[in-house]
């Protein structure tokens, strides 16, 4: 019993979820932005909830790692790899596209500083000034663009001398990337060559975890050892909410890739009624267009807006729904883009898709 597809989506759904409540709650000075209450010697309970959010990459990651090396085994590798990034990419400027030109007719120009210069290097994952969360986005295109030889080296070697491996490539670039222990100077070049090593360093863990776990299919033997027992879903419970407690008790970001992956495991484990299947997946459909946008509602263009509820749910909720708004407009562009290359890229699918329609 390995992971599915949905449990695939689902997790980037949870991760999303993750995501969000990290960027807007992992904050100790709030500064009146919302109610704090309750709080634990003297910090909001919602922190140590939006410090768990820490897991939000480490999950995706884990998530690409597996399903990258289930599907890269069946060839074409490098079309698969180049036709995912291009489509990535393609979401990606239609959103970089869209809230420039809102940026223009709101009149919120410094939302997008530096001028045509700076533009270029976001609109080539060069830099992510305009968005912090876009960082991901050029670490993602240079897994999936390794994903290949870091697979195959993964499964001719013992999983406990990649993971030691991995996890000391984890440490030292965890290490420069909080430290900042190799001084750069002033030279933009470097900086920029070393910022892309260090964020590699510090994502490829999870993401050869997630290769570990379907080499050696480690969840179908937990799954089978772990099912039939009573309460699991209890168990997988107050394991999640141990994790956020340890999470509270240690808050360094060093424990994300852990924390993550035994969340997935106790997540998937549990038994899920169909209506929260589709709800988690709802939001994994939606979750890249939610990555790309949501910092540019509470930190560009509309802060204040943003807080207004004044109470973390309803802030949370508010934002979400404002997501999910644009990502619906999004996807009135990206999707029949996506589908005219689709359909340009395999010759007779544009004719075989109206027969079918016709025929159903």
């Amino acid at each position: 019993m390995e992971f599915s597809k949905r449990d695939m989506k689902m997790l980037q759904g949870i991760a999303i979820l993750f995501m969000v409540s990290l960027h807007l709650f992992a904050r100790k000075e709030v500064n009146g932005l919302y109610e704090t209450f309750p709080l634990i010697n003297g910090v909001p309970l919602i922190y140590y909830i939006g410090l768990f959010g820490d897991a939000c990459v480490p999950i995706y990651l884990f998530a690409s790692g597996y399903g990258l090396s289930f599907s890269l085994t069946k060839g074409n590798s490098s079309r698969k790899n180049g036709k995912r990034i291009f489509k990535l990419l393609i979401n990606f400027w239609i959103i970089l596209l869209m809230f420039i030109g809102i940026a223009f007719l709101t009149g919120n120009t410094e939302a997008f500083p530096g001028g045509i210069k700076e533009f270029l290097l976001n609109f080539s994952l060069l830099s992510n000034s305009y968005n912090g969360a876009w960082w991901y986005l050029q670490t993602y295109v240079i897994l999936v663009l390794l994903a290949s030889p870091i697979i195959k080296w993964v499964k001719r070697n013992r999983s406990i001398a990649v993971l030691i491996i991995s996890g000391f490539i984890y440490l030292i670039t965890y290490i420069q990337r909080i430290k900042h222990v190799i001084d750069l100077g002033d030279n933009t070049i470097l900086i920029m060559l070393v910022n892309a090593i260090v964020l590699f360093g510090t994502s490829q863990l999870a993401f050869v975890i997630g290769i570990i776990f379907a080499k050696e299919k480690i969840y179908s033997k937990l799954y089978n050892k772990v099912n039939t027992r009573r309460f699991k879903n209890t168990w997988c419970g107050i394991g999640m909410i141990t994790l956020v407690i340890i999470h509270g008790l240690y808050e360094s970001m060093i424990i994300a890739p852990f924390t993550a992956v035994l969340f997935i495991c106790l997540f998937c484990l549990m038994d899920k009624k169909e209506f929260i299947q589709k709800v988690f997946t709802f939001f994994g459909n939606h979750s890249t267009n939610i990555w790309l946008t949501h910092m540019f509602f509470y930190i560009s263009f509309f802060p204040g807006l943003i807080f207004v509820p004044k109470y973390p749910v309803f802030i949370y909720l508010w934002l979400f729904t404002l997501c999910l708004i644009t990502s619906f407009a999004i996807n009135l562009i990206y999707k029949p883009v996506i589908a005219t290359i689709d359909n340009k890229a395999i010759p007779g699918l544009a004719e075989y898709t109206v027969r079918k329609q016709k025929a159903t």
